[in-house]
């Protein structure tokens, strides 16, 4: 085994494993908060990719521009989301039952399917973005492996955007409202909180970070299409299982779990067979998945209910 190689996907895992972590980071918040299971999940993720494809391609605008606007857009959305999907079905409620998490399961499972053939009559399936602009010079060397700048930035507004999320939820008196309808909401309307603004906040929050996510995916895959939400929608369901419902902190480390056994994976399997070395390394995301659901299913930084 070629050492260089090894590092090479060593490092790509975990720049990567970083931004799947952060694109799952709205997923767990509103399935802990609201145990809304997102099924558009990757859909809303492109939601930032083509944003920001349309606003530089068309307008001319810097990308940076257009990953503000995205986060802008993302939270617009929640908006639009809570009160035309998602009020009716939990916005009252105190308890969540079996047929109010199925009735929102399939609200965002149509909206996953308006998405995507949405984004089919819009833009095709032929690759988008940025085209040759770079944060700087294009290429730096790092630990002997040449990387994209545009993944380093994406990387970095990743972290920089989950250290926001955390100090939010964890000193702010919004945050803590939010946690605590997470953890009991019957308990928490009893001290004064209202979980219908809570939800509408973490609606807003998480499909806001959610789009967000799309222009670093865009960042760090150079291109995207359609097809790219069958990718991130089930590593996001992965990531949040293995980091732990409702856990922030939990996601990012989850996400760069998988994209270190994705990058070692890749190398072990290119051993045998190099032409199949991507899907298997990418389908042991879901070996995982079983593990985690059968030895430790409520994730690394979940609690037990």
């Amino acid at each position: 085994m070629d050492v260089s190689i090894l590092a090479i996907n060593l490092v790509n895992g975990l720049l990567w494993g970083i931004i799947l972590g952060f694109a799952a980071v709205g997923l767990t918040l509103l399935w802990g908060v609201m145990k809304v299971v997102n099924l558009a999940q990757g859909e809303v993720i492109l939601m930032g990719s083509y944003v920001a494809i349309i606003l530089f391609a068309q307008y001319g605008l810097s990308p940076l521009i257009g990953g503000l606007v995205a986060l802008l857009v993302g939270l617009a959305a929640g908006f639009l989301i809570y009160w035309a999907l998602l009020h009716k079905l939990v916005g009252k409620v105190e308890r969540i039952t079996l047929k109010i998490e199925m009735s929102t399961l399939l609200a965002m499972f149509a909206l996953s399917i308006a998405l995507l053939n949405f984004y089919y009559y819009a833009f095709g399936s032929e690759p988008r973005g940025f085209g040759l602009w770079s944060i700087g010079v294009p290429f730096i060397r790092v630990l002997g492996t040449t990387i994209r700048t545009n993944i380093l930035l994406a990387d970095a507004l990743a972290l920089i955007s989950v250290a926001v999320i955390y100090l939010f939820l964890d000193r702010t008196i919004l945050g803590k409202s939010i946690r605590a309808v997470m953890q009991d909401a019957q308990a928490a309307s009893l001290v004064g909180i209202n979980p219908v603004k809570i939800k509408l906040l973490t609606t807003i929050l998480g499909i806001g970070l959610t789009v967000f996510s799309g222009f670093m995916v865009l960042l760090f895959e150079a291109s995207v299409t359609p097809e790219i939400a069958h990718k991130y929608a089930p590593l996001s369901f992965v990531v949040v299982v293995l980091g732990g419902l409702g856990s922030v902190v939990g996601s990012l480390v989850a996400g760069i779990i998988i994209g270190i056994i994705y990058g070692l994976s890749k190398v072990v399997v290119s051993i045998f067979n190099p032409r199949i070395s991507d899907p298997v390394a990418l389908s042991t995301a879901f070996i995982v998945l079983i593990l985690i659901l059968l030895f430790k299913p409520e994730g690394i930084f979940g609690r037990k209910r």
